[in-house]
């Protein structure tokens, strides 16, 4: 008989064979994992409870929710961040995730929460019915595309212009100046420095002040891709692109069972949305990755991001997924602010 309750750390190794078991398919197909822990990237993302499945003492799905907080006109809010959406293939389309979403529903209700958050990928834009057939809660409203862009490391660096980029340092001028970006975008993070654990900063200053900022980080501590299938085109380009890597000064693309290595862009902040000092800043990312044995610098932009337009031209692989909000309370004002407006998701932390 299938149960359902919360994760304990005991649940780690079966969580993160579950993880492991359902991947992302497509033309280049990826595995997920979560080792050694599969709660470590949930620390990362906030205070967070896991739901799970079990048929017996089998874990079968899970389903987690981190409270973050977040600028939505630039005031503070609590989000809920709902993820790690997985059911063993044997059990799907048997309510069981129907019932993990009842679980979830119900506690997001009890803690009097508000907004919720979720990422579908593209293709999948039909909200997850959390709150069917709960009467006065409203239905998930779609608020437009991410892209994950994932620039190949290169060799040789942009020319500086008039940036020079620097290594910084988290201090209270950084988290002010990220802070003021961040405040601008709906569901922009509230930045502080527990985020910047584990990142590396880079800055760029002009008279002595603080123009921009890029934070980079490493998660293959907490997650990793693998890629477990390749089309045929995709076979082809990558195995041209690693024959002539060493000659273009290109990254080393990853091959099939491997995890891929990269670095991911966690903020990037430019002074009035400066193209050049934005793209000086990820070229700088796809050097440091080139340097270090990476393969790709990733960022994930909504489609209306202004920054966007500084990766035009750039060489990169994009995906990309579908943001999906929802007010409990059916507060239609601030999900016009978010429509209407830059979202923003940390994709370093799905």
């Amino acid at each position: 008989m299938i149960h359902y309750r919360l994760a304990t750390p005991d649940d780690n190794e079966q969580l993160m064979t579950l993880t492991s078991a359902t991947g992302m398919m497509g033309e280049v197909s990826l595995r997920m994992e979560r080792r050694p822990d599969f709660f470590r990237l949930l620390h990362m993302r906030g205070a967070s409870k896991v739901f799970v499945a079990l048929d017996g003492c089998l874990i079968i799905g899970s389903l987690s929710v981190s409270t973050q907080k977040v600028y939505v006109g630039g005031e503070v809010y609590p989000l809920q961040y709902i993820a790690d959406f997985k059911v063993a293939e044997a059990y799907r389309n048997k309510s069981v995730e129907d019932h993990l979403c009842s679980q979830l529903a119900d506690y997001i209700i009890s803690i009097d929460a508000d907004l919720a958050f979720l990422n579908v990928s593209y293709g999948n834009e039909k909200p997850i019915a959390f709150f069917r057939n709960r009467p006065g809660f409203p239905d998930f409203d779609n608020i437009g595309f991410f892209n994950m862009h994932q620039f190949i490391g290169r060799r040789n660096r942009m020319k500086p212009f008039f940036y020079t980029v620097e290594c910084g340092s988290v201090s209270d001028e950084l988290l002010t100046f990220l802070n003021v970006h961040s405040s601008g975008y709906e569901l922009g993070p509230v930045i502080s420095e527990e985020n910047m654990k584990d990142t590396e900063v880079f800055i760029v200053r002009h008279h002595g002040q603080l123009i921009a900022a890029m934070c980079l980080i490493d998660t293959m501590h907490a997650k990793q891709n693998f890629v477990i299938r390749l089309s045929r085109r995709w076979q082809w380009l990558i195995r041209a692109l690693n024959v002539w890597y060493s000659i273009s000064g290109m990254s080393k693309m990853p091959s099939l069972h491997t995890p891929v290595r990269m670095l991911h862009v966690k903020y990037l902040a430019v002074k009035d949305n400066d193209f050049l000092l934005a793209r000086t800043l990820l070229d700088h990312a796809r050097h440091i990755v080139y340097e270090r044995g990476y393969s790709f610098a990733s960022i994930g932009m909504h489609e209306r991001d202004p920054l966007h337009a500084c990766t035009a031209g750039m060489f990169k692989l994009t995906f990309r997924s579908v943001g999906m909000l929802v007010s409990l309370k059916n507060n239609r004002h601030m999900i016009g602010k978010v429509i209407n407006g830059v979202p923003f998701k940390d994709y370093s932390l799905v």
